[in-house]
């Protein structure tokens, strides 16, 4: 998948919450490389020199629940303790179909860099979901990275635009800049094949 702005799929319809809700998991399978735009979503992908947006990304993630009181406890989080790490961001609502579609692949991409000691960092940032139910969402999941509590969409504006629709999963380089982007559900193979091209460019 190498290439700039790079679109992937055939034949595919790539969409966000509100419409059908398809992967390119068969295209990054068979290593199609076809174009597709679609009026939803796409796969982008970003050689170096082309990778102009810096994302600076703060906040508070959910660390549990206080055994005493029941509220949620939060911690500060910030992506510039991942600089020198490939970091993924996903985008996500407990409302969103394709959301909890692809929590699997999310789970699975996310063991993968674990087991291969890469330096990846995934982290989640919820939209429209109060604390406790974002909270429970992940634990019932099991989801095995943080995410950023919803601070009434102060911290989507830090991502300048670049996570809509929902699901969106951005990929970041090690100095910080949008190195590729899937504007809809994404699937094990392809946020693989994504994290691995950043992480040899």
């Amino acid at each position: 998948m190498a290439g700039a702005a790079l679109l992937l799929g055939a034949a595919l319809v790539l969409t966000g919450c509100g419409d059908d809700a398809n992967t390119v998991s068969g295209q990054a399978r068979d290593g199609s490389q076809k174009g597709y735009v679609s009026g939803d979503g796409t796969v982008e992908q970003l050689s170096p020199d082309e990778r102009t947006v810096t994302i600076e990304l703060t906040g508070q993630a959910m660390a549990g629940t206080d055994p005493d009181t029941g509220e949620v406890q939060l911690e500060p989080w910030s992506s510039v303790d991942a600089r020198g790490e490939v970091l993924v961001i996903n985008v996500w609502g407990s409302w969103c179909g394709p959301c909890v579609e692809e929590v699997p692949d999310l789970k699975a991409a996310h063991a993968h860099f674990e087991e291969t000691g890469d330096p990846v960092r995934f982290v989640g940032v919820n939209d429209r979901d109060s604390a406790s139910a974002a909270l429970a969402f992940e634990q019932r999941h099991g989801m095995p990275y943080p995410s950023l509590v919803d601070d009434g969409g102060q911290t989507l504006l830090q991502l300048q635009g670049m996570a809509n629709p929902r699901p969106t999963t951005l990929v970041i380089d090690r100095e910080g800049r949008l190195a590729a982007r899937v504007a809809g559900q994404v699937d094990d193979a392809t946020l693989q094949g994504l994290v691995e091209d950043v992480l040899a460019s």
